[in-house]
């Protein structure tokens, strides 16, 4: 690789461009170059090589990275969902990053996610639109036969809301064998463009553009008990981990435990006790962040209502939900033993 300089202080030089090098689970590694000003994760994928990302402005942290040598700054001042704690111990935001030297960087997803199902946009028509709850809608969307779209448990799609040029991400609760069909949980917002457009535009027949899937937030099959902790909509991507964890043999301990903040913000009861009625080993706990009475629902958060015996020894962990929900139990499952490896999280901001 050809290294450019540029003058540097008393007539030294200063190469204008890094070398930037991904490690990822499955021990395969890229390596990019990275111009000046440039972001680690621009260049990448300037360069072909597919990193996990969403808002590429910072606000989430689809495309958070460990840095295990050299020096890559975020800007400062800069708010980001990443602790100090995270920071200081070598966690970055690649689409914020720039490399002031050659830089590695550990990913925790396999190089094969992103390369075996690239991201692809089509079209697909809203088939049935169900309220769940006061706040949560489910979209069903029919895709057309001559499109191939194929994507893992855990990952998300983007799609535009009719009429402007916004984007919004949701991940699909549908299974990933489900031919044909994909559902989306949408919590609906007093206003939002999205929620504007559920709650007037929406109907049967309407074509819906799409982008994706995108998320390195994925099921990774093991015979490992599993524990999901879904806040919300975050049931979404739990639903579909749910249809690939039955087919593994044998089927896994599973716990699953979903939490709503009021009673009219609950839903999907019946589907979760009709699943535990055909996976023996799933367990599900329900909680309800209101003072509640209904018999089954938990009082408390998700978090509250997680018991040691929730999380046996060599667990491993899938979370979906606001930040201070997955920062929290992050904290509180390290408390049980889990080591940051075991543990996978998607966090999700309204919009």
């Amino acid at each position: 690789m050809t290294v450019g300089v540029v003058a540097g202080v008393e007539g030294t030089t200063v190469p204008s461009t890094r070398r930037a090098q991904f490690r990822f689970s499955d021990g395969e590694t890229r390596e990019v170059a990275v111009s000046a000003g440039q972001t680690v994760l621009d260049a990448a994928h300037s360069n072909g090589v597919r990193l996990a990302s969403q808002c590429e402005v910072g606000n989430c942290c689809s495309c958070a990275a460990s840095l295990t040598s050299g020096d890559a700054r975020m800007p400062e001042g800069l708010v980001t969902p990443l602790t100090r704690g995270e920071i200081a111990a070598g966690q970055r935001l690649l689409c914020q990053s720039v490399a002031h030297t050659d830089v590695t960087f550990d990913v925790e997803y396999p190089s094969s996610l992103l390369e075996a199902n690239p991201p692809v946009e089509f079209e697909a028509k809203i088939s049935r639109l169900t309220w769940l709850a006061d706040s949560v809608v489910q979209l069903d969307l029919k895709v057309p036969k001559s499109q191939r779209f194929r994507f893992t448990a855990g990952q998300y799609c983007r799609i535009k809301v009719p009429g402007t040029q916004e984007w919004r991400s949701y991940s699909m609760a549908s299974g990933e064998h489900e031919q044909g069909k994909l559902s989306f949980l949408v919590r609906v917002l007093p206003t939002g463009t999205m929620s504007d457009f559920l709650r007037t535009g929406a109907r049967a027949g309407v074509k819906l553009e799409l982008e994706g899937p995108r998320g390195a937030f994925v099921l990774e099959p093991s015979n490992r008990p599993h524990l999901l902790i879904a806040g919300g909509t975050g049931l979404a991507p739990m639903l579909s981990m749910l249809d690939r964890i039955r087919l593994l043999r044998p089927t896994p301990p599973i716990v699953l435990v979903f939490g709503c903040v009021r009673e009219a913000d609950l839903f999907h009861l019946e589907e979760l006790e009709a699943r535990m009625s055909f996976m023996p080993s799933l367990k599900v706990k329900v909680s309800l962040e209101q003072e509640t009475v209904r018999p089954g629902i938990a009082y408390g958060n998700p978090l509250s209502v997680l018991e040691s015996s929730d999380v046996p020894t060599g667990s491993i962990a899938y979370l979906c939900g606001p930040p201070g929900m997955i920062a929290a139990a992050e904290e509180k499952l390290a408390g049980f033993g889990l080591v940051p490896a075991d543990i996978r999280s998607e966090q999700f901001l309204a919009s």
